[in-house]
């Protein structure tokens, strides 16, 4: 999987580069750590019958895919919907953004490729986390305390 195929600015049906604003662009794959699911697994089938409105059902790389274009004025807020969608009407924790370069870096704002990167990293917290018995709130600590009050990558006396 490479950011050209599943990245923001995706193309489908021969429309390239980014969406509208307000509409976001990304793929969420379902891929359990440790676990060997295929698209073809029994727990799809809902959401092959009935997919969440802007999505279409994708298999990739073998796996459960969902390519969506959403309502969001973020990508981090139209991800994190859709995942709490998919949570609370098919029990599935939506794992991966498609993202294989962790480490790269993107300063090109809310919605694009360092935003996707930061999702992926959210999304795998998200599912390990609770693996090791820390809960949400544990995460949402994590953050606010590892992060601090003001700007991230402020040096503060």
């Amino acid at each position: 999987m490479e950011h050209a195929l599943l990245g923001s600015g995706w193309k489908r049906d021969g429309r390239p580069g980014p969406s509208a604003s307000g509409v976001q662009r990304f793929t969420l794959i379902h891929w359990p750590v440790g676990e060997d699911t295929r698209f073809e697994d029994a727990r799809y089938d809902g959401l092959k019958k009935r997919p969440p409105q802007g999505c279409e059902v994708e298999e990739i790389g073998g796996r459960f895919g969902l390519r969506c274009e959403r309502p969001g004025a973020r990508l981090l807020e139209a991800v994190a919907e859709l995942c709490g969608e998919v949570r609370a009407g098919h029990g599935l924790l939506m794992t991966d953004l498609g993202v294989e370069k962790l480490w790269e870096r993107s300063a090109d704002g809310t919605d694009g490729w360092g935003a996707e990167v930061v999702g992926q990293l959210l999304l795998m917290a998200a599912e390990r986390g609770p693996r090791l018995g820390y809960g949400v709130d544990d995460l949402v600590r994590f953050l606010r305390t590892a992060a601090g009050p003001g700007p991230a990558g402020v040096v503060r006396p």
